[in-house]
């Protein structure tokens, strides 16, 4: 059974701006995009998909990986895509999981290094930055309405985003300093 709506908790954030980036996987024509480094308390728990978006999801209902297998060749372009504006930061959680949602609307621009994933009979109401480069849209009832994906790089045979898991990887995690 489909999903009608996916349900979002959205509160204050309580760690700081992770690092965020789409990775165009050349060889496989599909998008990447990781949203929070993986690390002990943020691993694979659970998704929700489509036949082509998959959102990995972590043990606390975070979202942590977006893969989107439809070839960019075929993302409709619309040149006047732009970032979303008045984004507030903010901690979401996913409160639904292993489920199939509906098949959203893609967007892109004529470089494609920008996505819009859009569910098109969800109003937008409101924005929030949860990672550099993502923006998730809600509706008024915090219903997902959209994700922006900004700042998409090509990449040949993983070698980007590994380079890009190294260096978020070495960054110490707000929760998992030491206490002293």
């Amino acid at each position: 059974m489909v999903l009608p709506e996916i349900k979002l908790q959205i509160s204050a954030p309580t760690e700081p701006l992770v690092s965020g980036r789409g990775f165009y996987q050349l060889e496989e024509d599909a998008l990447y995009v990781q949203v929070a480094p993986f690390t002990s308390s943020r691993r694979f728990f659970s998704y929700l998909e489509s036949e082509h978006i998959r959102f990995d999801i972590d043990r606390q209902g975070r979202l942590i990986f977006i893969e989107v297998c439809i070839p960019r060749r075929q993302w409709p372009v619309n040149d006047n895509l732009t970032v979303p504006e008045n984004t507030e930061l903010a901690d979401i959680r996913w409160l639904d999981f292993r489920s199939q949602i509906e098949e959203p609307n893609l967007v892109t621009d004529q470089r494609h290094t920008q996505l819009l994933i859009r569910y098109p009979d969800v109003p937008l109401s409101r924005n929030f930055l949860i990672a550099e480069s993502i923006v998730v849209q809600v509706d008024e009832q915090d219903n997902l309405a959209a994700i922006f994906i900004g700042d998409i790089v090509d990449d040949i045979a993983g070698q980007e985003i590994a380079t890009f898991r190294k260096r978020i990887r070495g960054r110490e995690q707000f929760f998992e300093q030491s206490v002293t």
